[in-house]
């Protein structure tokens, strides 16, 4: 079944693998936190199948749950983030390893949001439909408010993966647990100063883009109620209002701030992905490989 046509989980799946039936996974489709994502674990037994002619893929996890490789945004390995539009395809070949002892056994997908179809107009009788400059200003602010409409519901997508971001992003600006302090040099604790500013300043970003989204001006607190008003009033009936001039800029000018609004978070969303959560992952896992190997050599 194709990913979009799935419905959202309840709880975790059971979903055989594309290329070995006989193996399954777990899959959480849509979850509340990503509903354009799912979470993805493999069992330890099929890492570990005999019957298995070839490794487990990233390409080959994407064909299992159904996902198009070129729908996806970002996906997540065991806690590390990854840009997908950074990464060659061919890499989505590379067997991917055991989780072993990382805190988060998961994998994540996220998906590109994709705009929905405008909803078609309903076409006034021919008798009475106005021609001339009039009409082509209704026509302009009626293009422009079902662009808009298309726009919203990809800005409010975005605004749950950002904020499924910054709770990651808030989750890993922690002081270091004393075992980490104690596995770790000068340098470590250097980097790991920079990755929690580098945190600090992705959170305050993602912040003031999901304010904006809630009190800003494509918000309901904003002037959306307003231009929703004059479209059901004015521009689907065709009634001439004082000032539709001005009117036709501002449903212009509305739609150009929701896309700009879209583009500002999508642009937050992958630099805290790219310059916080990985940033901090990494040097996380540099210090965890210190640890495994001071505890190896004291057994």
């Amino acid at each position: 079944m194709h990913f979009f046509e799935r419905p959202p989980s309840s709880t975790w799946e059971l979903v055989p693998l594309a290329d070995a039936p006989h193996c399954c996974l777990w899959a959480w489709f849509k979850p509340p936190a990503a509903p354009q994502g799912v979470f993805v674990r493999i069992p330890e037994e099929a890492f570990r199948d005999p019957a298995r002619r070839q490794p487990i893929s990233l390409r080959g996890l994407l064909q299992t749950i159904g996902v198009d490789s070129q729908l996806v945004s970002v996906w997540t390995l065991y806690g590390t983030a990854y840009d997908a539009q950074l990464l060659a395809n061919p890499a989505w070949d590379c067997p991917l390893p055991e989780p072993g002892a990382s805190p988060d056994p998961s994998i994540g997908i996220y998906l590109k949001v994709l705009p929905a179809p405008a909803p078609a107009p309903a076409a006034p009788p021919t008798a009475g439909r106005m021609q001339g400059p009039l009409e082509q200003v209704f026509a302009r602010m009626e293009a422009d408010w079902y662009a808009s409409l298309q726009i919203e519901q990809q800005v409010d997508a975005a605004a749950k993966q950002l904020n499924a971001t910054l709770m990651r992003v808030n989750s890993l600006n922690r002081d270091m647990s004393p075992e980490e302090a104690r596995g770790s040099d000068s340098q470590d604790k250097r980097d790991w100063q920079e990755a929690r500013r580098w945190l600090r300043d992705v959170a305050a970003r993602v912040s003031r883009f999901l304010k904006d989204h809630t009190v800003g001006m494509t918000s309901n607190a904003g002037k959306r109620h307003g231009f929703e008003t004059i479209y059901k009033q004015h521009v689907a009936p065709r009634v001439p209002v004082e000032g539709l001039e001005q009117a036709e800029r501002e449903f212009e000018a509305y739609r150009k701030s929701l896309q700009n609004l879209l583009n500002n978070m999508t642009s937050a969303n992958s630099s805290a992905v790219q310059d916080g959560e990985r940033r901090a992952q990494q040097v996380i896992t540099r210090v965890a490989a210190k640890i495994r190997n001071s505890r190896s050599k004291r057994g």
